[in-house]
């Protein structure tokens, strides 16, 4: 149970910087009269002068203040845009890189360097088709690249769409880990992310029953493709294998995504260990089985079975002991 004072506290907006009149952001410092100012008008004081009070700032940092406005509730700063989300001032770092709000770069020109674009997530599709329309991917369709070797690096992107968002795609053959990589990337937040799943179908075209399928996650395009790569946490393939679904420098796959709905399983439970008979009626029971009744089992009379049967050696001893 919180306390009166520690509830406030926690549920308080951030305090705002009195230059720029936005919430403080840490670090934060303070001129030789006590003046804090919030990180971003320190960074651009040239010379480092207080505007309130025109004294020397410091490299002294308020730690309370910082503390305050680390456990304050901050409006996101995409608020203009449409995002109404509103988080602990500590956690809001983590939500701008996810925000669906933000100001986007071409990932075209973040993998490759071809593309200096940038604007809204709901006008980046129209980009890709205007600008790179081969780097549009259908998830109904196969999907084939051209010049691929297991001895050359190679790295390709694409834009896929699905249920009104937007995905990434990449493939990845790295030469030095000896593997080839498939990832997917949802863009939104992590927790968005994990409402969708994503399948990797790698299809031979010299031996066509030969297939191999993998199931995972959505990960957020917060997450930066090449540690996910590093950490081998997407579809992964040894290039000793890879080679034999290479046909004629091309290699064909078809990816498709899914929602995976709370409450039901993403992917179907192979394990054999448990029991499979849950839900399942019952037969009748079995025919009852006449089992003749053992040497010492004294059968009643008018039972309609014969009751001549002598009595056993354990008997005559019994009758001979109670006439004495």
């Amino acid at each position: 149970m919180f306390s009166r004072f520690g509830y406030l506290r926690f549920n308080m907006e951030a305090p705002e910087c009195p230059v720029c009149i936005q919430p403080m952001t840490v670090p934060i410092f303070q001129c030789q009269s006590g003046h804090s100012l919030c990180n971003s008008c320190t960074v651009k004081l040239s010379p480092p002068i207080c505007p309130i009070c025109r004294q020397t700032m410091t490299q002294m940092r308020n730690w309370q203040l910082e503390d305050l406005v680390g456990k304050a509730i901050v409006a996101c700063p995409n608020k203009n845009k449409g995002c109404v989300y509103k988080y602990v001032s500590i956690e809001m770092e983590d939500h701008i890189k996810e925000c669906i709000f933000r100001e986007m770069d071409c990932p075209m020109g973040k993998v490759f360097g071809t593309c200096s674009w940038s604007g809204k997530l709901k006008e980046m599709l129209n980009h890709f088709k205007d600008r790179h329309p081969g780097y549009c991917a259908n998830i109904t369709s196969d999907i084939t690249i051209d010049n691929v070797s297991v001895t050359n690096d190679c790295r390709h992107f694409y834009l896929l769409q699905f249920n009104k968002q937007i995905f990434f795609l990449s493939f990845k053959i790295d030469t030095v880990q000896k593997l080839g990589y498939w990832l997917v990337q949802y863009v939104g937040t992590k927790k968005a992310a994990r409402q969708n799943v994503y399948e990797i179908q790698i299809n031979s075209k010299r031996h066509q029953k030969r297939t191999v399928t993998y199931i995972d996650y959505c990960f957020s395009d917060s997450m930066e493709a090449n540690e996910v790569f590093r950490q081998a946490q997407c579809a992964v393939m040894p290039l000793i294998m890879m080679d034999h679904f290479i046909d004629n420098s091309k290699i064909t796959f078809r990816c498709l995504i899914k929602r995976a709905f709370e409450g039901k399983p993403a992917f179907k439970n192979n394990d054999q260990s448990k029991d499979t008979t849950t839900g399942q009626k019952k037969g009748p029971p079995p025919p009852n089985r006449h089992k003749s009744p053992g040497p010492h089992v004294t059968r009643a009379k008018g039972s309609g079975t014969n009751n001549t049967q002598k009595p056993g050696p354990f008997k005559k001893q019994q009758a001979n002991f109670n006439k004495k």
